[in-house]
């Protein structure tokens, strides 16, 4: 398996990145959890650990596959230490719209697909029960996969 190379940002630098999954993959390691996303940067795939905070902010905007934003590494004071800490930005256009509208049209989409998930099976005789069962599976895992919660 080929390793990607690890985002990496300096000092006073700006990187605009766009997401390439819906979702990050998590785990824990010596340092504790962690936040694993594939992104595209300066047209080539990289891998980048984002820090709670950061993940935070990409769930919380609703952000997928082909969402953009921006990172500053800026300095930061904590106690007397000086450090650094990654500032974000969201570029706008690339949000999943936050009007109840889009949970109208994801829960559609979701039925459309039972209907059609349920003519495809002859060998079954589905009920309305059952249309309203599957799509509202379909649109649970579709909206939790969306970072809904």
């Amino acid at each position: 398996m080929e390793n990607k190379p690890k985002l990496e940002i300096q000092l006073n630098e700006v990187a605009t990145v766009k997401l390439l999954q819906d979702k990050c993959y998590t785990g824990k390691n010596t340092y504790g959890e962690f936040y694993l996303y594939n992104v595209l940067h300066d047209n080539v795939e990289k891998s980048f650990f984002a820090p709670a905070e950061i993940h935070k902010l990409i769930v919380q905007n609703h952000l997928r596959a082909g969402s953009e934003f921006i990172l500053r590494k800026v300095s930061a004071q904590n106690g007397k230490r000086n450090g650094s800490e990654l500032s974000f930005e969201l570029i706008q256009e690339d949000a999943i719209p936050k009007e109840p509208d889009s949970f109208r049209m994801l829960m559609q989409k979701s039925l459309e697909d039972a209907v059609e998930i349920t003519k495809s099976v002859k060998a079954i005789p589905f009920q309305t029960d059952d249309v309203q069962k599957i799509g509202t599976a379909i649109f649970i895992a579709r909206t939790k996969s969306n970072g809904y919660h």
